[in-house]
């Protein structure tokens, strides 16, 4: 009887395609986790639009969602006088709202870029100045690109005036 063994070069062989998958199996979800981290803060701002739209029709007051480089937030469109501060938050107060902010953080290596209708160029939000995209009482608000970009790609939209949904989307993987 006579047994035939595997050779010192099939097992390296075999062991070399095992790492090789290892390898693109790892790659691969790398590569997901990264897309995911970039979708998040998309998918949280497409929400917050529709809630910001929402509670300024129901409340008939200016929501707004500010951005600031590592973040933005959903607030009441602050008053312009004492008197008006005033009324708002008497408002809130007999029908029992709270302050309705709502805080978003983007993750560390994304960047918020933001294009005002008929601006050619994106601007990013700084620590001094920021950028308010505000929601008017009777339903309309700015349109509005926001994108946000890491090495990974970029992720972001156009928002529609009158639905605050998203009317075009813009996407873009690693420059394809």
């Amino acid at each position: 009887m006579h047994r035939r063994a595997f050779t010192l070069m099939e097992m390296l062989i075999v062991l070399a395609i095992i790492s090789l998958v290892f390898a693109g199996s790892y790659m691969g979800m790398s590569a997901v986790n990264d897309e995911q981290r970039l979708q998040k803060p998309y998918i949280d701002l497409r929400s917050l639009a529709k809630t910001a739209w929402q509670r300024a029709l129901h409340e008939q007051r200016a929501w707004q969602i500010r951005f600031y480089p590592d973040r933005f937030v959903l607030e009441p469109k602050l008053a312009v006088n004492t008197d008006d501060q005033k009324m708002f938050r008497e408002a809130d107060q007999a029908m029992g709202r709270g302050s309705g902010v709502e805080t978003v953080n983007v993750g560390e290596g994304i960047m918020i870029e933001v294009r005002r209708w008929g601006a050619k160029n994106w601007m990013r939000p700084t620590g001094k100045e920021t950028v308010a995209w505000v929601f008017e009482h009777s339903g309309l608000c700015e349109p509005i690109s926001v994108r946000f970009t890491s090495d990974h790609g970029t992720i972001g939209a156009q928002f529609d005036p009158l639905t605050a949904s998203v009317k075009e989307e813009i996407f873009d993987r690693d420059g394809q």
